[in-house]
């Protein structure tokens, strides 16, 4: 978790709770190595860039039968390793939804605690797959309503057997799907996309998103892309 810091509190630095979102399922597991050097290489890029870790705190979530808070709300520098995920299970869509609307809950309170002014988080959401669970829609439903204050900014990226149906379900801003066949090279493009999204934001000091990211068709966009 972030601590608070004299920055923070002497400047009122502002930040975006991020929220990496990954389908772990069985279907992931041909592509578990991949997946986890790929994100290796997303936290190295991130801890090596101080203004964009100052900017986006980010919280690594992975899903599957269970959903499993792999990195809490952490300032990239401050997490030594990327822990290893684990592919293996079912699709359950509404319990990786629960989590992010109780960490999001938990984390805007202790960084407006330390003195930062929070954006609306924003969720990133990968998926392989479609939910093998029946009520995830009421899950989503729960941690987008309008009149939570604390609702994310919502972008999906699917791939390999995602469901576009279901993908135009899971967005509040952004929905792409991979236009190939190529998992793996959909899943380094995704997290390259989110990359790029967070530097350019850094740099804006709001949340700034791609009208279209490589290897991917858009299937669903909000245009009211400024807050």
């Amino acid at each position: 978790m972030s601590v608070p810091t004299e920055l923070a509190l002497s400047q009122g630095l502002t930040c975006l709770p991020t929220y990496l979102v990954i389908d772990a399922s069985s279907s992931m597991i041909p592509h578990q190595s991949v997946l986890n050097a790929t994100l290796d290489r997303l936290h190295q890029a991130l801890a090596m860039n101080p203004r964009v870790e100052e900017f986006a705190h980010v919280c690594l979530i992975a899903f599957s039968t269970e959903a499993h808070l792999v990195i809490p709300m952490s300032e990239m520098g401050q997490v030594p390793v990327m822990p290893e995920v684990i592919c293996a299970g079912s699709t359950e869509y509404g319990k990786a939804f629960d989590l992010v609307r109780r960490c999001i809950e938990n984390d805007v309170t202790t960084l407006r605690a330390g003195g930062w002014q929070v954006l609306r988080p924003a969720v990133f959401f990968l998926t392989d797959g479609a939910p093998t669970d029946r009520h995830w829609k009421a899950a989503f439903d729960a941690m987008v309503d309008p009149s939570w204050s604390r609702r994310p900014h919502v972008v999906s990226y699917g791939f390999g057997g995602a469901n576009p149906d279901v993908l135009r379900q899971v967005h509040t801003k952004l929905a792409f799907l991979a236009d190939g066949s190529d998992s793996e090279a959909a899943l380094s493009e995704a997290l390259t996309s989110l990359l790029n999204t967070l530097i350019s934001s850094s740099e804006r000091g709001q949340l700034t998103l791609p009208a279209q990211a490589r290897g991917f068709k858009t299937i669903a966009v909000d245009q009211e892309f400024v807050d």
